[in-house]
């Protein structure tokens, strides 16, 4: 007659029996359980998934995640400012999720939190309605907000700026058809606002005639390691590759030839130097 196993004995044969999960299964599960309730039309719910996502984000695992994962939690995050109905609360979600980028995800995940972001975007812009549409275009202006902080707090480290970039210049300033032609536009409309928003610590009410109290001396202390010329980069491409010439104007007119690239940056400082000399020589 068999002996009967122990308690012990039993739970070794049953573990030994158990499919292993790897950390990537536990991470997707983990994933998709965000997702199902950051999605949801209860705004309770919405809001604790969010402050639970928050604390992982800013945990070892966000590290972890791949670009796909990363894709999910987005689509989650974009279906939660779907639900978002009033203006109030549209305005506060959407510093809420711009501030993911710079007070929760790890510089090391940054790029690829990037890159999700705008493939949802894309993905998802042609289902948004007239109705819908300026609560997506405040959240876009705060991500890009929340990036330049990013950048700003790890002091503009170029290996960050430039995978930030790539993931600009890889989908919303592609020049691809497949994009809809606003996402750039509104790149283009917001990006110097944000970024000298960001270097000079700016506050929404601040109007324009304190921006001409600002002294030279204080704007280049400001600006001293910002790659000014770097982050236009992108803008200066499409500006002569987009295959829609009013997007290349667009470029032109809103970024190139806006006053404070035009002041801030250091190519034009070597270009002036080199008028300089021209004038000054006077030929045999």
């Amino acid at each position: 007659m068999a002996s009967r196993l122990t308690f012990s004995q039993s739970a070794t044969k049953f573990h030994a029996h158990r499919p292993h999960r790897t950390r990537s299964q536990v991470d997707m599960s983990q994933t998709s359980k965000f997702v199902k309730k950051l999605a949801s039309n209860d705004r309770a719910t919405r809001e604790a998934t969010f402050k639970a996502l928050s604390k992982y984000l800013s945990s070892r695992n966000a590290a972890k995640l791949d670009t796909l994962e990363m894709e999910k939690l987005w689509k989650g995050l974009y279906f939660s400012m779907w639900f978002c109905d009033r203006p109030g609360p549209q305005q506060r979600l959407a510093e809420n999720l711009g501030s993911l980028y710079s007070s929760h995800i790890p510089a090391s995940a940054f790029p690829r939190f990037v890159e999700a972001f705008w493939v949802i975007m894309i993905r998802e812009w042609p289902t948004i309605d007239q109705w819908r549409i300026d609560k997506y275009y405040l959240l876009i202006r705060r991500v890009v907000r929340h990036c330049f902080r990013q950048l700003k707090q790890q002091n503009w480290d170029s290996k960050l700026v430039q995978g930030y970039l790539e993931a600009l210049e890889k989908h919303p300033l592609s020049g691809n058809q497949s994009v809809g032609t606003a996402l750039p536009y509104h790149l283009c409309d917001i990006w110097m606002d944000e970024l000298e928003r960001v270097v000079f610590e700016k506050d929404d009410e601040e109007n324009e005639e304190q921006d001409e109290e600002q002294d030279d001396e204080n704007v280049l202390e400001k600006l001293e390691n910002v790659p000014v010329d770097t982050l236009v980069e992108p803008f200066a491409k499409l500006s002569k590759s987009a295959a829609l010439k009013t997007l290349r104007e667009k470029c032109k007119a809103e970024v190139l030839e806006d006053k404070r690239y035009q002041k801030w940056s250091t190519q034009n400082d070597d270009e002036e130097e080199e008028d300089v000399d021209e004038e000054e020589w006077k030929g045999f």
